[in-house]
């Protein structure tokens, strides 16, 4: 035999049921990341990096493949990360492009993201990081003269 709720107990039972099933209702769904986004392997400026000649090359990078292999390989140790279970790490190659990139157009993160499909708020965290690391390596070669 089923126990027997008072009316008051009854009222109160509705009201935790009803209010359950509204805040169920109005939850979004959040997205956790932009579909362009997604799409990096395929959308992003390392297919026209293979693509490009030796002059365009150095436009777009300031510098020759030679010297950007060699920058490369001596910051790979400070800028790699690794892959996690959400999503692959963006590449070395990626941060280091996309820091030259800053470094050479001065453009902000939010407008160089549509040319790396990098949100602006990875780029933010990366590419101080990447510039650290140029400047640990580089410290020895390069002269900074303060004013």
């Amino acid at each position: 035999m089923a126990p027997c709720l008072s009316k008051q107990q009854k009222v109160v039972v509705s009201l935790a049921l009803l209010c359950a099933i509204e805040t169920k209702k109005q939850r979004k769904k959040r997205i956790w990341m932009k579909q362009w986004l997604k799409e990096r392997l395929t959308l992003s400026h390392m297919n026209l990096i293979n693509l490009l000649d030796f002059d365009d090359v150095r436009n777009f990078l300031r510098m020759d493949k030679e010297t950007f292999y060699e920058l490369l390989s001596k910051v790979r140790p400070f800028i790699t990360k690794k892959d996690t279970n959400m999503r692959p790490a963006v590449s070395v190659e990626e941060r280091l492009i996309a820091t030259l990139r800053f470094l050479a157009t001065g453009r902000d993160y939010k407008d160089l993201r549509y040319s790396t499909i990098i949100s602006h708020q990875l780029l933010s965290k990366f590419i101080p990081e990447t510039c650290w690391a140029i400047y640990k390596v580089l410290k020895e070669t390069i002269n900074v003269s303060s004013m």
